[in-house]
């Protein structure tokens, strides 16, 4: 596998972390310097992966034969990964948070096409080489992707000197752990997110128009001194022992963990986060929020290369559940509208139809032919065209500045840079949703906005559009247009305060697309938690909050 030829170089200054024990609770100053530090990561990824042992040799081959060099890069949404996936309770013994997690099937990469469907012992073992390992028929879970992201963070972790910060001593020679760093920095590189989204706030104008219409300064950006925005970070977490070849990390282990089912539906999904975090359905809504940031990447995880919101993979926001609900409601479920973003030189932020208006949406699902099924599955968002006749028809002092028309004169100029090459339409097909979006969910995000089933491979089905017989039959790549019922199971939450209206998955879904500040008050509440899954009360500290506010900085 891609670990086989690995060893570890890093220096180490001693030895003073014992694992299964607590880690010491930190200064004010190991807080500003790894925070400091991880900023740093975040901000020049590929930097800090070349940095490492045997960084560059990898950097070069997922870039060069893969190419797809972000899929290994340690970016802030790997890093939210990280901490979740850490906090992943083992099979046998409940543990979690534990700054170990098992390496089946880390390190495989998926991008030969004969290793979908091997077809003798000979390609089978070609597979297993090459790829790292055999592709899984049935759905499962793993920790594939988080390698590289845990091995940046290790030389942070067991060195004095990083990114040009001298602490002393290293994190690791102080008595820390290594899963109070994987927690804390998946704390930090959420404010850091949020951080980026500000800034966005400032230099697009995401409320003018297209596709929000809050006409509110306050719907974009999110205060991060606001008290109910900042997380409660406490040490006292204790690593695994590692029972894992020598020449393999510190934070490798064989124990089995229990990993959500990327393929399963909402409802599947928050009986997960019930049984292995104690999470209700409006917190579990609240975590999925976490696919702001971030893509998935085929040569992990067999996925769609694209991001939940195109809109900013490194901007922490709700445009996630605004292009999952799409505008629609209990009272009109089959209204799905909403913009293009376009970043250009000339035009950055959203654009709609060819009055400046949100445009008519649906959602195909796509068989991503990685698996003998079929699958995985994506379901991606498609709009329709613009039409050029529409546009000749509007006076140009009155085109409205979010038009998609100025799209089409841009692209006339600029064909190459073009971020939608079939924009335009012409007569009946635009009445069709043809354009893609660039938005790539899961079922697990869908699923807590339409009521559907999956099959023991993970394919949905159950709605109208799901049952096009070519694409069952994996002759067809897109499903037809999506057209299921809400997901109007009762979410255990009682009723929506001051009406008798049940609250619903979907309910609790929509509220975040409308009301974003109460999104990320319940994410941080319900991801303290996870963060101290499964761990000791007594074993935990209350850190310093001056990290919040850069009251205590790195010097």
């Amino acid at each position: 596998t891609l670990l086989v030829t690995f060893s570890i170089g890093l220096s180490l200054v001693g030895a003073s972390y014992e694992p299964g024990t607590p880690g010491a609770a930190w200064t004010d100053q190991e807080l500003a310097e790894t925070k400091a530090k991880l900023i740093w990561i975040m901000d020049h990824p590929e930097e800090a992966l070349r940095g490492t042992v045997r960084g560059k040799v990898y950097a070069r081959y997922y870039e060069r034969r893969l190419r797809d060099l972000d899929a290994i890069l340690p970016t802030a949404a790997k890093i939210v990964r990280l901490g979740f996936h850490d906090c992943l309770p083992e099979s046998e013994t409940g543990a979690g948070c534990n700054g170990c997690f098992n390496f089946e099937a880390v390190g495989n990469r998926y991008f030969l096409r004969k290793c979908v469907k091997p077809k003798n012992w000979w390609h089978k073992r070609m597979c297993e080489i090459r790829e790292g390992g055999l592709r899984s028929e049935l759905p499962m879970g793993d920790n594939n992707n988080l390698f590289w992201v845990a091995f940046v963070l290790e030389e942070l972790y067991k060195s004095d000197d990083f990114a040009g910060i001298y602490s002393g001593q290293s994190l690791y020679s102080a008595g820390k752990s290594r899963a109070d760093l994987w927690a804390f920095a998946s704390l930090v590189a959420v404010q850091h997110t949020i951080g980026n989204n500000n800034m966005m706030c400032e230099s697009t104008e995401i409320t003018d128009g297209c596709p929000l219409e809050k006409n509110n300064p306050d719907f974009c950006a999110l205060d991060l001194t606001t008290p109910d925005f900042q997380p409660v970070f406490r040490t006292g977490r204790s690593d695994c022992v590692s029972d894992c070849d020598k020449w393999l990390p510190d934070f490798c282990t064989h124990a089995a963990e229990v990993h959500p089912n990327a393929h399963g539906n909402g409802n599947e999904t928050g009986e997960f986060m019930k049984n292995n975090f104690g999470l209700n359905v409006q917190e579990a809504t609240a975590v999925l929020g976490a696919h702001s940031i971030g893509r998935t990447h085929k040569v992990n995880s067999m996925f769609r290369s694209e991001p939940w919101t195109p809109q900013g993979v490194q901007d922490w926001n709700n445009l996630y559940y605004i292009n999952g609900v799409n505008y629609i409601s209990v009272g009109a479920p089959n209204a799905s509208r909403n913009c293009r973003f376009v970043d250009t030189d000339e035009y950055k932020g959203f654009m709609g139809d060819e009055f400046g208006q949100p445009i008519s949406v649906k959602f195909k699902v796509r068989n991503e032919m990685m698996q003998p099924s079929g699958g995985p599955w994506n379901w991606n968002l498609f709009g329709k065209g613009c039409s050029r006749a529409v546009c000749d028809n509007i006076i140009p002092s009155d085109m409205h500045n979010k038009s998609c028309c100025h799209v089409l004169s841009w692209c006339d100029e600029h064909p190459e840079d073009c971020p939608f090459q079939e924009l335009e339409c012409f007569g009946d097909e635009c009445n069709e949703h043809n354009i893609f979006l660039n938005v790539n969910m899961l079922n697990v995000d869908m699923g807590f906005v339409f009521q559907f089933t999956t099959d023991a491979n993970g394919r949905p089905q159950g709605c109208t559009g799901l049952d096009d017989q070519d694409w069952i039959a994996n002759r067809k790549r897109f499903s037809g247009e999506v057209d299921c019922p809400l997901n109007n199971d009762p979410s255990g939450l009682g009723t929506v305060p001051n009406t008798d209206i049940v609250r619903t998955y979907f309910l609790e879904y929509e509220f975040y697309a409308n009301n974003p500040k109460n999104w990320v008050v319940t994410f941080r509440k319900a991801f303290d938690k996870i963060l101290e899954n499964k761990v000791d009360p007594a074993n935990l500290i209350a850190a310093g909050t001056c990290w919040l506010n850069s009251t205590c900085v790195a010097v």
